[in-house]
């Protein structure tokens, strides 16, 4: 009696769980890959943008500034918040002159040369620029301690064309699926900050995660630099069931976004004036806010340094949009866009923040404003009021967080 009676739990059991995972295997892949072409100048915003005009904080450390930063910790972490994870841009990585790179190909059998190198460049880089268009470990660990979240950057090479952005992009996926030992569970949210192309990088992940149309040549394009994998797959499965909050810092209006229910998208521009980027004149003394953003349209990308990798970036233009070439860029500037076709663009009058003038070299043509620590509190305000809005708010988040410029 008992013996049958534990075969039939047994059979429950397991056509229970049979039934959970072929469900989340539906939800999990779509069933036809969603076409993600590249941004087009010519799409409409999903949204207005709102204007802002930056306010200044109180300093850092101060008690004033501890307990707002503490407030907006608590509303990220009782919204599901588990991770904060920070990207940087291109020419700020590991690796962006390529060298360690070309030097795994030469000396395949002396990756710990390559290593080393790549850990020297980043600790160089960081302490060369500080926080001009660079996250410091000090920033994420000053943010991390501030607000109670977890926190971490991601290091990716840095190189300006299509391969590294892809490489960048499964090396998050495994960063966070693998962040502490596996912390993060189904139904977590997760936080993840891109400055410049570093949001790009994040949208390449947003492709993977749908597994949209060219996704095998994503994953081959990474494989070929050195990635292994092999568990990529188990590491998207987790970000699937994850919810992702992703904010773009200056980032050039270039690769689309993956659509989906657990992707919100905000993204955060320096510029002044009308809802179109204005010419080049005036970058002297970024009269207009951000130009490196205004820059790093599509063609701006330098050639690899290797021919093969040159012709997989070359392939690579059918998914992603023109790399590097000229034509493509001098059309792209011309026509630039400050508010993104998809998400929801802030553009934020951050005033010339400079103490020299001109400030070019300052403010690094107007693309460091994002990093800078003394606007931390700005941005964790601007982030919160969006995606975390105050228990009991009612309406739409509340995205003018000062002045209206």
């Amino acid at each position: 009696m008992v013996a049958p009676l534990i075969l039939l739990l047994c059979v429950a059991a397991f056509a229970a769980g049979y039934a959970v995972a072929a469900r989340r295997s539906r939800t999990d892949i779509p069933a036809t890959p969603e076409i993600v072409p590249p941004a087009s100048l010519d799409d409409a915003p999903e949204s207005e943008p709102a204007r802002v005009a930056y306010v200044s904080q109180p300093p850092e450390g101060s008690p004033e500034w501890q307990q707002a930063m503490a407030d907006l910790g608590e509303r990220m972490r009782l919204s599901g918040v588990k991770v904060a994870v920070f990207v940087h841009g291109s020419f700020v990585g590991d690796d962006p002159l390529a060298l360690a790179h070309v030097l795994e190909d030469t000396f395949p059998l002396l990756p710990d040369v390559a290593r080393r190198l790549r850990g020297l460049t980043r600790a160089q880089v960081s302490r060369f620029l500080g926080d001009l268009s660079n996250f410091t470990r000090e920033y994420v660990e000053c943010f991390s301690r501030a607000t109670g979240v977890d926190a971490f950057e991601l290091t990716w090479s840095g190189e300006n064309h299509h391969a590294a952005r892809i490489q960048g992009a499964v090396r998050l996926a495994r960063a966070l699926a693998l962040h502490r030992g596996g912390a993060l569970r189904p139904g977590d949210r997760v936080l993840v900050v891109g400055h410049s192309h570093g949001g790009q990088v994040v949208a390449v992940l947003s492709q993977l995660l749908a597994r949209a149309h060219g996704y095998e040549e994503l994953v081959s394009a990474a494989q070929a630099r050195g990635e292994d994998i092999g568990a990529l797959q188990e590491h998207l499965a987790l970000l699937r069931r994850c919810a992702l909050d992703v904010v773009t810092l200056g980032t050039p209006v270039r690769y689309g976004w993956a659509r989906g229910a657990r992707l919100r998208l905000l993204h955060v521009v320096n510029h002044r004036g009308g809802a179109r980027a204005p010419s080049l004149r005036g970058w002297l003394h970024t009269r207009h806010g951000d130009y490196v953003r205004q820059l790093g349209v599509h063609g701006s990308d330098f050639p690899a340094v290797t021919a093969t990798e040159r012709q997989r970036n070359a392939r690579l233009d059918r998914l992603l949009g023109p790399g590097a070439s000229l034509r493509a860029l001098l059309h792209h500037v011309a026509r630039s866009v400050r508010a993104a076709p998809q998400g929801m663009t802030v553009l934020v009058d951050y005033g010339d923040r400079a103490r020299v003038v001109p400030n070019f070299l300052a403010t690094g043509l107007g693309h460091s404003a994002y990093t800078r620590r003394d606007a931390m509190l700005f941005h964790a305000h601007l982030v919160a009021s969006h995606f975390y809005p105050p228990a009991g708010a009612g309406g739409p988040p509340a995205l003018l967080v000062g002045p209206r410029s």
